[in-house]
């Protein structure tokens, strides 16, 4: 009789135990992040850093992050990182990989919007509505992407005043887009990531760069840099992204996958967005005090622009037709109609 309630009592327990709270049966999971962007950088201190402290709180200790002091892996590699479980998670830049994100490069096509802040957030729900049926990011699970904004031409060589002065300058691209943009435009693209800036600079490999001035300043290159020309509406946009393996993400409960969730995607977007926004305000005002001399586009100089960049929209359209979107000029229009085309 003893034996038989001992294991009525054994049984009773398993029962209760399956019937409590999933925040009480949760397991700590500890998550290790890759990490590229060097300290003090504006997405580092002020969303990143903030949003891990953030992920902590929400699951009361269940869910921790841990940063190692070096990137797991290459830069441009990241997204590998992440879906092949060498790290939880990392920021990744789509640009980093040509050819590899085809329908994500919608977001990158010039004049769109050069807000930061109001695009990032357009973005990440325009993917979540729109983008991610066609599973770009296979292996992983996107927590937010957004992008740093539209950044002006930089370089060493001359003030770049209309198209003509872009013939044979040595530009780093950061994306396809800006690549074939440049190519058009008369320029000598180089594809290579921010983190590999200051050397190719310095040791004059290239002339300048494409890059969100907030970028210029936390990678020490306005050190290097003479000439800067803003392009009102911007003549390109970056797409980052960070993302969580998707068997990491399945380690983590429900209930604090759903409040991890609430304090990402469109809120982090934004928050990230403003963040670039106002340190390149900040960044510019430096930059014209050391000596730089910026300037910014006239309205023939963006027209001629927007003229001669027009069958960059046609390409776009063209790939994401042969991966597998039906229609996507309708796309775009419906992308620029909801993040206030800067186009006409």
């Amino acid at each position: 009789m003893t034996n038989l309630r001992a294991a009525g009592w054994v049984l009773a327990t398993s029962i209760a135990a399956a019937m409590m709270p999933a925040t009480v049966q949760a397991q700590d999971v500890t998550l290790r992040m890759s990490n590229w962007l060097p300290e003090g950088q504006t997405l580092r201190v002020q969303a990143i850093e903030p949003w891990i402290a953030e992920v902590e709180k929400v699951t009361e200790g269940r869910v921790k992050i841990d940063v190692p002091p070096k990137v797991i892996g290459s830069v441009p590699a990241q997204f590998d990182v992440v879906s092949d479980g060498q790290a939880d998670l990392a920021l990744w830049v789509n640009g980093y990989t040509p050819g590899r994100f085809v329908i994500s490069e919608i977001f990158e096509l010039p004049f769109i919007n050069d807000d930061p802040e109001e695009y990032s957030a357009v973005m990440y729900k325009f993917y979540q509505d729109k983008i991610a049926q066609y599973d770009e990011y296979a292996g992983t699970h996107v927590l937010m992407l957004f992008s740093p904004g539209s950044g002006p031409i930089f370089n060493t060589v001359r003030p770049v005043e209309k198209v003509a002065d872009l013939e044979g300058l040595k530009l780093r691209s950061p994306q396809p887009v800006v690549t074939e943009a440049l190519q058009i435009l008369g320029a000598v693209p180089i594809s290579k990531p921010v983190s590999e800036l200051y050397e190719l600079i310095s040791s004059k490999v290239v002339d300048g760069t494409v890059l969100p001035m907030e970028s210029v300043v936390a990678f020490k290159l306005n050190d290097l840099l003479s000439y800067g020309t803003g392009i009102p509406g911007g003549l390109y946009n970056t797409v980052l992204v960070l993302g969580i393996n998707v068997d990491s993400w399945d380690r983590i409960s429900e209930a604090d996958q759903k409040a991890i969730t609430a304090i990402s995607g469109e809120k982090f977007a934004r928050a990230a967005g403003g963040a670039y926004k106002h340190s390149s305000e900040a960044a510019k005002q430096k930059m014209v005090a050391e000596g730089m001399n910026f300037i910014t586009a006239d309205d023939a100089f963006v027209a001629d622009l927007k003229q001669k960049l027009a069958p960059i929209e046609q390409s776009w359209i063209d790939h994401a037709k042969e991966r597998g979107v039906e229609d996507p000029a309708a796309l775009l229009a419906e992308l620029r109609k909801v993040a206030g085309s800067k186009a006409d």
